[in-house]
């Protein structure tokens, strides 16, 4: 595998785990009312996208 490849497993894994942190705990409907929540989360999916475009 590359070293970019590597790179980008790696940032994408990191983001994942944002993610998990962000959610920990919550039920659904508490993420549901939670609008920062939710924007953290959807800025880590697009930077996963972002990631996978290149």
């Amino acid at each position: 595998m590359r070293s970019r490849d590597k790179l980008i497993l790696t940032k994408i894994l990191k983001y994942i785990d944002e993610i998990k942190l962000f959610i920990d705990g919550y039920s659904q409907e508490k993420f549901r009312n939670d609008r920062k929540t939710i924007n953290a989360c959807v800025f880590n999916l697009s930077q996963i996208g972002n990631l996978l475009v290149k």
